[in-house]
């Protein structure tokens, strides 16, 4: 099946509680990112998506997080899918070019451009939506108009 990869925080999590905290221990506390809310209307498409391609999530955050980051998308009603995890813009770039370079990705969505060249990295067509307002109405535009992704 064809890959979509997903990014978290700003595509479809919206931290913005917990950003005074940017820089502390706080900042990722299990209790704060539990609490983190679904970007508006992100749930809804995301489910959308996964009927057609197997989704794959990735966050700026620590390797370390992930249980919580898969707790969190559980919880909120998000589908299964692998998460991939690196603080920097170098080691996602690595995981483009390893981990993930096997997984078929055709879609990526993000909120920043540095999304967007991680997904250039991996040849996928590259969605970049507003931060905490996907406007998912428009990503289904695009991707109907691109029935050959």
């Amino acid at each position: 099946m064809k890959g979509a990869l997903v990014f978290i925080d700003g595509t479809i999590c919206d931290d913005r509680h917990r950003l005074g905290l940017f820089g502390t221990n706080g900042f990722y506390l299990p209790a704060n990112v539990l609490a983190d809310k679904p970007v508006a209307g992100s749930v809804t498409f995301i489910n959308e998506l996964a009927t057609t391609y197997s989704v794959y999530y990735a966050g700026v955050r620590p390797v370390d997080l992930s249980a919580i980051t898969k707790k969190w998308l559980s919880k909120n009603g998000f589908p299964d899918g692998d998460v991939y995890l690196a603080p920097t813009q170098e080691e996602r770039l690595r995981m483009a070019e390893g981990d993930l370079s096997d997984k078929k990705i055709v879609l990526g969505i993000g909120d920043r451009w540095d999304d967007n060249q991680l997904h250039l990295t991996l040849g996928c067509l590259s969605i970049i939506v507003k931060e905490y307002e996907g406007d998912w109405d428009f990503v289904r535009h695009i991707l109907k108009r691109g029935t050959e992704i």
